[in-house]
């Protein structure tokens, strides 16, 4: 939830959702949410107020360029972040690694890992 929305602000837009995406990546690049506090009023004040830990701090592999995006992403301010999705993809296309990892890379990584499969 980005802080705006935590704050109960009326006016919420696209940017809430650039701050959920960055939030996202930070999980998936670091195996850890940004905050993780013990009970769900903690975890939003921390999402309005707290500092995030650099990526890089939990994981050394994450490119500074990557980690910059994703920050930028993660900022408490909503003028701060990237104003639209676009412009988020233009910053990852720009990281030095944005091509390093091939479409069959990827679908072979997919591949190989066992996920449970949910049964309703």
């Amino acid at each position: 939830m980005s802080p705006e929305q935590a704050s109960g602000e009326r006016t919420v837009d696209a940017r809430s959702d650039i701050y959920s995406l960055g939030a996202l990546a930070y999980f998936l690049a670091t195996g850890a949410p940004p905050f993780v506090r013990n009970s769900v009023a903690q975890t939003l004040t921390a999402h309005m107020q707290d500092p995030v830990i650099p990526l890089q701090r939990l994981n050394a592999d994450v490119p500074p360029d990557f980690e910059e995006v994703v920050l930028r992403c993660l900022a408490k301010d909503p003028d701060d972040r990237f104003a639209d999705a676009a412009s988020v993809d233009r910053a990852l296309g720009a990281c030095r690694v944005a091509g390093a990892w091939t479409q069959a890379e990827a679908t072979g990584w997919w591949s190989a890992v066992s996920l449970p499969v949910a049964t309703h």
